[in-house]
């Protein structure tokens, strides 16, 4: 299979995947919305923008980064758990870098904002990205 059909099917179950996650706990992350700013956020052209821009910036890093690194560290004999074990070991780290960066920055600039959501979230990202990596290479 080409890679940009590849690339593309990572995109799409990334965001099919992460609406699921946001709209199952969507209450935990309004109310550490609230918590920290006393109200949610009106949804606008800017607030719109701002997350079509984090997605665009998100898949760049699942596809320039964490599927390389992964890529570049499979050998021919590997089994598949040899596989699942490297898509955690690059794509994961990867996105709990991510994640986790902005989690911390958010605790370090927000004084009431959640170090129960950040570990939650920073360990989403170790988990989507892994999966992601995993299921790229699985792409045949």
């Amino acid at each position: 299979m080409n890679n940009n059909i590849k690339f593309l099917i990572i995109s799409v179950i990334y965001l099919v995947i992460d609406v699921i996650w946001i709209s199952l706990n969507i209450k935990m992350y309004n109310d550490n919305t609230v918590r920290i700013q006393g109200k949610l956020s009106a949804i606008s052209l800017k607030i719109i923008l701002t997350i079509i821009l984090s997605y665009i910036l998100l898949i760049i890093s699942i596809i320039h980064i964490a599927i390389p690194l992964t890529v570049n560290n499979i050998k021919k004999d590997d089994e598949l758990k040899d596989k699942l074990y490297k898509s955690m070991l690059y794509g994961g780290i990867t996105g709990l870098s991510i994640y986790g960066t902005y989690n911390l920055i958010s605790i370090i600039i927000y004084e009431n904002f959640s170090y129960i959501i950040a570990i939650i979230d920073s360990i989403w990202g170790f988990f989507i990205f892994s999966l992601l990596t995993f299921t790229y290479l699985n792409l045949n």
